[in-house]
């Protein structure tokens, strides 16, 4: 670290004041409250709007006369896992490691990367046991998929910049990890809502919402996690 930056780091630290150890815990406590209930907000409504109140998608038409559904098993499944990979996602993006100053950019870039592919390729590796889910929804590209992603991980992704206040180093990637963190969350709901297992649908519309939130979550944690933004 250079000395202009330890500097910043420092004086940073020293203008702030250390909030309490209890302080912090409501703080954190009231912010996850509000991640959750906006991100469950959205889903519902958006699901009210677009699917008459069905939360829990189990099949539907893929083509004339060929009706799919789901086995309660492989939502479970599927399900399950998003929600074990969503919190290795937030514990990786809101805790800083064995550093004050945050985790290294490599271990960073590794995380922002495995992430969506860890949650794909759980999706296909499940559904592919199960074939009829793979099949190809032509009417399904995948564009409500990735509006729902986006809507449900909008609130979530503000709460947990929030709760991490600040990056010293490595801002932006930070961002993204939390850009990508949040969108683990909204894929919990969308494999919940969304029965199409499609590899080009799941790419258009599971996969590239978790990169969008990636970039969205760089910039604003270029601009809110930085030292020179405090």
């Amino acid at each position: 670290m250079s000395a202009a930056l330890k500097a910043r780091v420092l004086t940073a630290a020293r203008d702030e004041p250390s909030p309490t150890r209890a302080a912090v815990k409501r703080r954190n406590i009231l912010i996850s409250m509000l991640a959750a209930a906006s991100g469950v907000g959205a889903f519902v409504i958006f699901a009210l709007l677009t699917s008459d109140g069905e939360l829990v998608r189990q099949g539907g038409e893929v083509a004339a006369h060929r009706h799919l559904e789901r086995s309660v098993s492989l939502v479970v499944t599927t399900a399950g896992g998003a929600v074990g990979i969503a919190a290795i996602a937030l514990w990786f993006a809101l805790r800083r490691g064995r550093s004050m100053l945050g985790r290294p950019r490599r271990w960073l870039l590794g995380g922002i990367a495995l992430i969506p592919l860890a949650l794909f390729a759980w999706k296909v590796s499940c559904s592919l046991a199960f074939g009829d889910p793979m099949a190809d929804w032509s009417d399904r590209p995948g564009l409500k998929c990735l509006s729902l992603s986006l809507l449900v991980a909008a609130g979530p992704l503000l709460a947990f910049l929030a709760a991490r206040r600040s990056a010293p180093v490595h801002p932006a990637l930070n961002g993204a990890a939390i850009g990508v963190a949040s969108g683990a969350c909204a894929w919990v709901a969308l494999d919940l809502w969304c029965p199409v297992a499609f590899v080009p649908h799941l790419v258009l519309g599971h996969v590239l919402p978790l990169c969008i939130l990636a970039g969205m979550g760089a910039l604003l944690g270029q601009g809110l996690l930085s030292l020179r933004s405090r």
